[in-house]
């Protein structure tokens, strides 16, 4: 999950816990002060006709045309003395001038006259207007509580992304670094001590994997370089003790294993200090080659060496011919490897296809069952099947030339073993 929605489902679970508790508080407190604003409205009614009463003046008509209802009854000294002087309570009343009963309001009061006379006076108000107001109250904080956690998640989510584009810049970049190759140096724009100090601590970690890289290169250019020698040597002394006429049959034998070997052992230096090489970017120079034309060469020269097993090559070429700029030496290898690749791994009496097409080479051979992707060109990785003579460096070096260059190299399995490099 991208840091960015995590912050979004993380800062919408907090508002919403947070603005639902502060809803549910400002409802209520809102409810409240409604109805105390309602109970000082029947105060002030109560205290109107109890002063009227009082004093002999003609107190309002119960059908006054408003929504506000009151009732004046005598009552026995022994009721008033069991109830509180004044309530309040939410009951249902009669109004009168609807003619229907109604939710309302109720304030009760109980006074006593000049003459010592108890009377209890009920005034009631309906509060069908005050459930409309805290309806219409309810609905506009929801529509507002969406407003603002929108808002809120929007706000933030544009700060989080202007604020990490130090931290964006620094990941394509890590994305775009190739060891050994001319990187640019790691993005540090910004004042954010954290950012600059990560983007400084990579840029150190690649300085020094820059180091060891080169330093391997050397190891395994300067290794492969002095064994040619003595390989030579070795090769030639077996070469001269193998033209012996006093050799019995198991030295012959003998010699001829170490030759084997020795000429493996000849391979593997010439590819190490070939893939050393390429790294070091020593093959400058370029020309127009024509893959389809090395397609075929390697095809045939290959389906000769391999015809013993049964192994044939079909080639398809659409086009006739494929030019690419490059190291006329290295598209020969890239070919001549993939190709042999197939031939070498591919069981007796199958057919290895290659075929050209548009900008595309693909090589297709059979295979029981797929090869692990993220190693298939690995150094010295064989695979579960170790082929004689073979030395674990072909496609790592096909891989090699394809980074130098910018190819494409891919591999799938769809029945069959595909190798394919989009130039």
């Amino acid at each position: 999950m991208k840091f960015i929605y995590r912050i979004i489902i993380s800062l919408s679970a907090l508002m919403l816990v947070f603005m639902t508790l502060w809803g549910i508080f400002f409802f209520r407190a809102m409810e409240e002060e409604i109805i105390d604003e309602t109970d000082d409205m029947l105060e002030a009614y109560s205290a109107d006709i109890i002063m009227k009463w009082l004093s002999g003046v003609e107190i309002p008509s119960i059908d006054n045309g408003s929504n506000n209802t009151y009732y004046i009854h005598k009552v026995t000294p022994e009721y008033a003395a069991s109830v509180p002087r004044i309530s309040y309570e939410d009951a249902m009343i009669f109004i009168a001038n609807k003619g229907e009963t109604e939710a309302a309001r109720i304030r009760r009061h109980v006074f006593m006259d000049e003459d010592n006379s108890f009377y209890e006076l009920t005034v009631a108000v309906p509060s069908f207007e005050r459930q409309d107001l805290i309806s219409a109250i309810l609905k506009w904080m929801v529509f507002l509580y969406f407003i603002l956690l929108a808002a809120c998640i929007g706000i933030t989510v544009a700060v989080v992304e202007y604020n990490f584009r130090p931290l964006k810049a620094l990941v394509r970049w890590t994305k775009s670094y190739i060891p050994g190759k001319k990187n640019a140096p790691v993005p540090c724009d910004t004042g954010i001590i954290e950012f600059r100090t990560l983007a400084q601590a990579t840029q150190e970690a690649a300085d020094r994997f820059e180091r060891q890289y080169e330093l391997q290169n050397q190891f395994i250019g300067n290794a492969s370089h002095e064994l040619q020698t003595p390989l030579a040597v070795c090769m030639g002394r077996i070469e001269m003790m193998l033209d012996s006429d006093s050799l019995t049959r198991q030295q012959a034998e003998d010699l001829t294993g170490i030759s084997r070997m020795l000429q493996r052992m000849v391979r593997l230096n010439r590819t190490l200090l070939l893939m050393t090489k390429i790294d070091n970017g020593q093959f400058m120079d370029k020309t127009r080659v024509d893959i389809a034309s090395l397609v075929r060469d390697s095809a045939e020269m290959f389906g000769e060496i391999y015809g013993h097993k049964g192994v044939k090559p079909a080639v398809s070429v659409e086009a006739g011919a494929l030019y690419v700029d490059m190291n006329e030496q290295l598209s020969s290898v890239l070919v001549s490897n993939l190709v042999k690749n197939a031939f070498v791994h591919s069981p007796s009496g199958t057919v290895v296809d290659i075929s050209v097409s548009g900008r595309t080479l693909r090589v297709t051979n059979s295979g029981d069952a797929p090869l692990d992707k993220d190693r298939i060109f690995a150094r010295f990785y064989q695979g579960p099947g170790k082929k004689e003579g073979s030395t674990g460096l072909g496609l790592a070096l096909v891989k090699s030339i394809c980074e130098r260059y910018a190819f494409r190299l891919d591999y799938f399995y769809d029945g069959r073993h595909n190798f394919t490099v989009e130039f």
